[in-house]
This record gives C-alpha cells, structure tokens and sequence, in this order.
C-alpha cells in the first residue's frame, strides 16, 4: 500500500524583541527594612518538630540590623521581587493583563544596593501575634532619601518602554516597597522613575 503523502504545517516563529534597559529610582517618601529574622524562622521550625526552643532574649534595639537586606559586599540592598510584586499589582490599572506584565518583565539579579543620604531607627507600637495580642514595640532600619538602579529586560513584543515606566510610577505610588508601604496601609517605600 502506497504512502500517503504527510501534510507538512508551516509553524510561524514570532521572535522574542527582549529590549535590556536601567532604570534609575527615587524614594519619595523614607524606606523601612524589616528583614524576616532567621532567629524566629529557626524556633518556629524547631516548635514545629515539637523541640525545645531558646527564647530570643535579645532587646529589639539590638535587633536592627538583622532586619537589614545586604547585598554580598555587606552594603544596604533590596530584593528586585519587591518591585516586580509591584508592577504585577498595578497592571490592570494601565489596561494590561498581569500575567502579560509577570511574563515580559525581568527585574535582573536578586538584591539591588540601596544609596541613601540617612539611617535612622524607626519607632512604632505593634501587636503580637496569638491569643494575648500583647502591644510590642517595633524598631525597624530608616532610610532618608534613597535610590537605586534597576537592570530590567523586557518583551517590547508585549510591553513597550513607556508603558515600563508607567508600570514603575505606578507601582511605586500605589505598592512601594518595604515595610509600612501603601499596599500595607502606610506610607513609606514610595518610589518613582528619575531617567
């Protein structure tokens, strides 16, 4: 029995226009750092295995720099995941999809070096969590007049450079980055784009 001829598909292959840019970032508003201590991370997995834990004794004053992000050289960073979080958040603002935004979009690296002008400490009154919801103070790192700079690869198939910017500006306004930032009902971390 002959073969039948096979129909051959023609398959379109749309490249990928990655475009690869910096973008410059100003803090509007102060940065506060609340790195999650791996102190408390280690009880609540020992707790979890049902082991004895050794109560953190420490003063809250003497746990501020732990709650510093620092990049491999030891200076003041950030995680890029803070910004792309952002940048999702805010898409169907700007009439985009957030999956389009997640899928074209590459903050590069994993912590960005923070310049700041000042550190200060920042002191507030919190609850603790559980039954007791017993108030504790709450001392965190502050950064006055902070910026950085963010090497970002993007699809400018799906997203163009302006609509980049946008994203950024928007986000920085409406999620910011850090702790006490607006999408937590604060007001701290907010960020635009300066180039």
């Amino acid at each position: 029995m002959p073969k039948k001829p096979s129909k051959e598909k023609l398959v379109e292959v749309v490249p990928l226009k990655l475009e690869k840019t910096k973008l410059k970032i100003r803090g509007k508003t102060d940065l506060l750092m609340e790195k999650m201590d791996l102190g408390v991370v280690e009880r609540y997995n020992k707790k979890k295995g049902q082991k004895v834990t050794k109560q953190d004794t420490r003063l809250e004053e003497e746990k501020v720099d732990d709650k510093i992000h620092r990049d491999e050289d030891g200076d003041v960073a950030f995680p890029v995941s803070g910004f792309a979080k952002g940048l999702a958040g805010v898409a169907r603002y700007l009439g985009m999809y957030k999956m389009d935004v997640q899928g074209s979009i590459r903050v590069l690296g994993n912590l960005v070096k923070i310049k700041y002008k000042k550190q200060t400490i920042n002191e507030s009154w919190g609850r603790q969590s559980g039954i007791s919801k017993a108030p504790r103070k709450i001392i965190r790192p502050q950064f006055e007049e902070w910026s950085c700079e963010l090497e970002i690869i993007y699809n400018a198939n799906v997203i163009s450079l302006e609509q980049l910017v946008n994203l950024f500006n928007w986000a920085g306004f409406q999620f910011g980055i850090g702790s006490w930032r607006p999408e937590k009902a604060g007001s701290y971390g907010q960020y635009e784009v300066v180039n």
